[in-house]
């Protein structure tokens, strides 16, 4: 076969695996013939397949030197790139990876959209907000476009995964779009957009075996977002998760761990968040735990503090209960979603646990750590909710006694079974119901925070603001308290210092405190943890 018709033949599979061979792609493989070759040798992360052939390199130019970047025979100049991120821990997660890796490309960050080369979304699909949020901001960016023809706009994450293709054609500044599992390819799609391709979508699941990747950080902060496993098996009626995140699928618990050890030794991290859509769930298909997990992570020396976010009641199992009790590294704090105080209304949500249930776990954590503090997540008003399903939602936040809860009203994303429900429910029902649930938590917060006064907390100060008028900093407690406090005195930088602060005064939503020692930017072993 001649190879211009083998090229023709193999092409529309090797370069994104959905989108069809057209003239224009012709003309790419012209221009940049190596790069397209080099597609046939492909490497995997479990978050994208990744062109093995040329990649980004460094050149300086003799006569200025300046440095730039050279993929094939394109150049990368300096540029600029936006990222504005909607959602959950995962996105701010996806979304530190995606300005890692852009930094290969000679791109650096900035907050001002218009001084941007390259502007990107990272979408949530999961709460009508944050979709309005995203459709605003996107309509905005076409002046970005019109102000600066050469910037080039795309956006990612769960939206983008499900409506990619339409938003493409709807919007006509959009110049890609790409799902939740191909972020670690950006640098192939922003190549792709600065060789002249028009308007496309790579939205395409990793196929490969092993979920293997290494965490990027692009702060200076001691804290750190750990992906340890991606997906949810769990299709909850009124979830779009398992259709904009795919299966579930865990990392190696020895490369979790040499991940972290890296990050503390060479990038001065001290806290980790496990980060996983239904992180307790994790290393099931390996036969591991997320309880053995934690208890390897604590023998490593300089990290001060883990947590693990977010978990399913239906897996939470008392190997993991009990580690809550050994562990003293492991946070004080269990974010645990119930959604409902109904058992019915859970069945209609494919929750797979019942009330009862739920309330033996919490019985059993705070059996095995006293101190153990905790929050949910609230839905009201989801479909056929009845008075007396909604007043067992009240009396489930009296029995459990959160410290702080996430409540929304039920929205209805598409493509979920709920969305299929019949449902005589209106939205002024649903904002009613909100509106008392949120009253009746606040009343339980205002008691649990008074209890505080008096208490010493250490936490880990994490900025600074103005009060009335009056510089405070804020840092968070082991178990997930934010303790403002003022410094010793106005020029006093305590940022990313540990601190112990003894609470003064509290409401039903922050807690005020004073300095009683400050521990530096390291504990030492024998400092309080809690």
């Amino acid at each position: 076969m001649p190879i211009f018709k083998l090229r023709r033949f193999l092409f529309p599979f090797t370069w994104s695996l959905c989108h069809r061979f057209d003239t224009r792609y012709s003309q790419l493989f012209d221009r940049y013939e190596p790069f397209q070759w080099s597609l046939f040798m492909t490497t995997s992360t479990g978050l994208g397949v990744r062109a093995d052939g040329p990649k980004e390199e460094w050149v300086e130019n003799p006569e200025t030197g300046e440095k730039y970047v050279k993929v094939g025979d394109l150049e990368f100049p300096p540029r600029k790139v936006w990222m504005k991120t909607f959602g959950c821990q995962m996105n701010y997660h996806d979304s530190d990876r995606v300005l890692a890796h852009l930094s290969d490309l000679n791109f650096t960050q900035t907050d001002d959209q218009m001084d941007a080369d390259l502007i990107l979304f990272n979408t949530c699909a999961i709460r009508d907000l944050a979709n309005q949020k995203f459709y605003s901001k996107l309509g905005d960016s076409k002046h970005a476009k019109k102000a600066n023809s050469n910037v080039k706009i795309g956006i990612g994450g769960c939206i983008a995964q499900t409506e990619g293709k339409e938003l493409i054609k709807k919007y006509h500044h959009l110049d890609f779009a790409f799902g939740t599992d191909v972020i670690d390819t950006i640098n192939d799609m922003v190549f792709r957009a600065y060789a002249g391709e028009k308007r496309f979508t790579v939205t395409s699941w990793d196929r490969s075996e092993n979920f293997s990747i290494e965490t990027k950080i692009t702060h200076g902060s001691p804290q750190a977002f750990v992906n340890i496993i991606k997906g949810c098996n769990k299709y909850c009626t009124y979830c779009i998760v398992p259709y904009t995140r795919g299966k579930e699928r865990s990392r190696r618990l020895d490369e979790i761990v040499k991940d972290v050890q890296r990050l503390v030794k060479y990038s001065g991290i001290q806290e980790v968040t496990l980060l996983g859509q239904n992180v307790n769930s994790y290393g099931k298909e390996n036969g591991e735990s997320l309880a053995e997990l934690i208890m390897e992570l604590e023998k490593i020396e300089g990290l001060e503090l883990i947590r693990y976010t977010t978990s399913h009641p239906y897996d939470v199992s008392d190997e993991l209960i009990a580690v809550h009790g050994k562990s003293k590294k492991l946070s004080r704090h269990l974010h645990l979603p119930v959604q409902s105080g109904s058992t019915e209304v859970l069945k209609r949500m494919h929750r797979e646990y019942s009330i009862e249930h739920y309330l033996g776990l919490l019985e059993k954590l705070r059996k095995a750590n006293p101190e153990i503090v905790l929050s949910t997540d609230i839905i009201a008003g989801f479909v056929n909710e009845t008075d007396d399903e909604h007043q067992q939602t009240l009396d489930l936040l009296d029995k459990a006694q959160y410290d702080f809860i996430y409540s929304y009203a039920y929205s209805e994303r598409p493509k979920t079974r709920a969305a299929k429900m019949e449902d005589h429910l209106t939205d002024d029902k649903r904002g009613e119901r909100l509106r008392e649930i949120q009253a009746h938590q606040t009343k339980i917060q205002e008691k649990i925070r008074e209890g505080l006064i008096g208490k010493t907390f250490t936490v880990l100060v994490e900025g600074h603001g103005n009060m009335g008028g009056i510089k405070k900093w804020k840092g968070r407690s082991n178990c997930n308290r934010i303790v403002h406090f003022r410094p010793e005195n106005d020029e006093q930088d305590l940022q990313w210092s540990w601190v112990e602060v003894e609470i003064t005064s509290a409401t039903a939503f922050s807690c005020q405190g004073e300095i009683k020692k400050v521990w530096g930017r390291r504990m030492p072993a024998d400092a309080p943890r809690y």
